[in-house]
């Protein structure tokens, strides 16, 4: 399987919901899961039954192997590229107490690093010398703004103000995605949904503008010698099959992947929302399910499932992207 990497340029804000916290609008997320984005690609090509199934079988059958979004920012002409902390266990190494000032700094020190959720590719690959880094090689760039919108509902009798979160991604930043193929078929029809949904944007609010994206540059084919660090970097993590496993997509395992997945470090997210038809000006909510966090460790990857969520309530089936895709972490 051949891996590619495609960044992406915001032009517009984003609006990436996160109902592990309640779902409100005002709290929002700096990434979007693997499993939203293979929603909104079923979304843009839902008007052809064909073309729908084609895409999801190939992402159920492995043809077609998707990432999470993460967040990545240009210095001096090179791409950096960041992935999620490993959720996992971490000892400390033992350090003798010479005085209150000193102990309080440590203690400061390591609240700090529990706070960094992204860390370069190159720094993952040479995890067990990034622990044992100094603080100050330790941080996560700001790769752009929140920001808080006022606007007003006028559908009721009586006018009702309610704020949206949204995200404003500075100009050498933005998130990318990996996506591997079996056969250029495949390729080709994942590029093309990409290229459309640029257009109409993905997450939340765009009806309102958000969302809307092009890429930052060509697909960059992961290679072994890579053109930047992190892609190099990427390239051996990606095929790294040994010790344990980190995931970097929204997975959600069959009950026979329950039992290895207790044996990790991992969190579970909810996922919620509504649901929207093509030509359909109303959305629908659909129930919520659980998935592994981007991040989580395994001792091996987990395959994962395609979800089909049906209801009374929904107009058609609807699909989300449960198919793990995971990379080696060399840490004991």
């Amino acid at each position: 399987m051949n891996y590619y990497l495609y960044p992406l340029r915001f032009l517009t804000p984003v609006h990436f919901g996160d109902t592990s916290e309640g779902g409100n609008l005002e709290t929002i997320s700096l990434t979007l899961g693997s499993d939203a984005l293979f929603g909104a690609c079923c979304h843009e090509i839902s008007h052809d039954t064909g073309l729908l199934q084609s895409f999801i079988d190939s992402v159920k059958d492995q043809h077609i192997v998707l990432s999470s979004l993460f967040p990545y920012c240009i210095d001096n002409g090179e791409y950096q590229l960041y992935v999620p902390t490993p959720i996992m266990q971490i000892d400390s190494k033992e350090l003798p107490i010479t005085s209150f000032a000193e102990t309080k700094r440590i203690a400061t020190e390591q609240k700090k690093i529990k706070k960094i959720e992204y860390i370069r590719a190159s720094q993952l690959q040479n995890f067990s010398q990034y622990i044992e880094a100094d603080i100050s090689q330790k941080y996560m760039p700001s790769f752009g703004a929140k920001q808080t919108s006022a606007q007003v509902n006028m559908r009721g009798e009586k006018s009702r103000p309610y704020y949206v979160g949204s995200y404003q991604f500075m100009s050498h930043a933005g998130l990318y995605l990996i996506a591997g193929f079996n056969d250029d078929t495949s390729r080709a029809l994942f590029e093309c949904i990409l290229e459309v949904l640029g257009l109409s944007g993905i997450g939340g609010k765009r009806s309102g503008g958000y969302g809307k994206f092009e890429l930052a540059d060509n697909p960059i084919e992961l290679e072994a010698q890579g053109i930047y660090k992190d892609i190099s970097a990427l390239y051996a993590l990606i095929h790294n099959k040994q010790g344990n496993m980190m995931c970097i997509s929204a997975c959600v395992p069959t009950c026979d992947e329950v039992a290895t997945l207790k044996q990790g470090s991992y969190k579970l997210q909810k996922r919620g929302g509504f649901v929207g038809s093509a030509g359909s000006t109303t959305q629908v909510k659909r129930n919520s399910y659980y998935v592994v966090k981007e991040g989580s460790v395994c001792p091996k990857a987990l395959i994962g499932q395609m979800l089909t969520i049906t209801g009374d309530t929904l107009p058609h089936p609807v699909y989300r992207n449960g198919m793990g895709l995971w990379i080696g972490v060399d840490y004991e």
